[in-house]
């Protein structure tokens, strides 16, 4: 957030309808707003500034995070942690503003949000009530990291990140902007003297940020030639009982 390229409106659906699934989570993958400031001459463009933003080019850290905080507030209470990406760091590294730091502050003040680090473990357990039986599906993510130009790029990246990983379900990456999911080969692990297989797959989880707009000056993916993103996030299902999982991902046609 902080730049016109946002689109809020569609986060905004996002949030709502996590609010309305009583049994939908969320993790937070990094990059929650655009916090490039004027002395990044490779890829400020005041030109780009969301109309909130307007006025506010010296206090960029604070003015995005507090947008941030109000469009995320409904949904607080069902985030299961807040991964940091490289502009979240940036802005902490060369500005000495610890935006993940003030964020998870404002978060704190309505519910528990851990912080996940620039990756993290996940275990989603389930237990039927009055049960003994857990059914645990482990998840690996990572905010990411590099550049890729290409689908092909996108998806090798995201399976190399699933393959240091393999007695984990899910593996989730973000940073490039991509949904990929590449298939990946059954798991096989070494457990108490037998070997088990399950199933796994791999995905990238989208952006908010469209890299291509008509009307508006070109944002910095544009200028460096970056493929459009692929807006929105993945939705992954869980079905304790069968021991199977759901990948969704939905496209939504939109006017550049």
């Amino acid at each position: 957030m902080g730049v016109v390229h946002c689109h809020e409106e569609l986060l905004r659906r996002k949030v709502q309808e996590i609010k309305d699934d009583r049994n939908a989570y969320w993790l937070g993958m990094g990059d929650y707003a655009d916090l490039i400031t004027p002395s990044d001459f490779k890829r400020w463009d005041g030109r780009i500034l969301a109309p909130w933003m307007r006025n506010k080019e010296r206090n960029i850290g604070p003015t995005q995070v507090e947008k941030v905080d109000e469009i995320l507030s409904p949904i607080w209470h069902k985030c299961v942690g807040l991964i940091e990406g490289n502009h979240d760091e940036g802005i902490a590294k060369h500005h000495h503003y610890d935006f993940m730091e003030e964020l998870l502050k404002l978060a704190n003040k309505k519910t528990s949000v851990p912080y996940a680090g620039v990756s993290c473990f996940l275990a989603m357990r389930f237990k039927r009530k009055n049960s003994s039986e857990v059914h645990e599906f482990r998840i690996h993510a990572r905010h990411g990291e590099g550049s890729a130009r290409t689908e092909g790029a996108r998806a090798l990246a995201v399976l190399r990140l699933s393959s240091s990983t393999t007695n984990t379900h899910v593996t989730l990456m973000g940073h490039l902007h991509g949904q990929s999911s590449p298939d990946i080969p059954q798991r096989l692990l070494f457990e108490r003297g037998k070997v088990k297989a399950f199933d796994s797959f791999a995905t990238m989880t989208g952006a908010w940020l469209r890299a291509y707009m008509q009307s508006a000056p070109a944002s910095y993916l544009e200028r460096w030639g970056c493929p459009p993103s692929k807006l929105g996030c993945p939705k992954i299902v869980f079905y304790p009982d069968e021991g199977e999982m759901e990948l969704v991902k939905r496209s939504t046609s939109r006017v550049v």
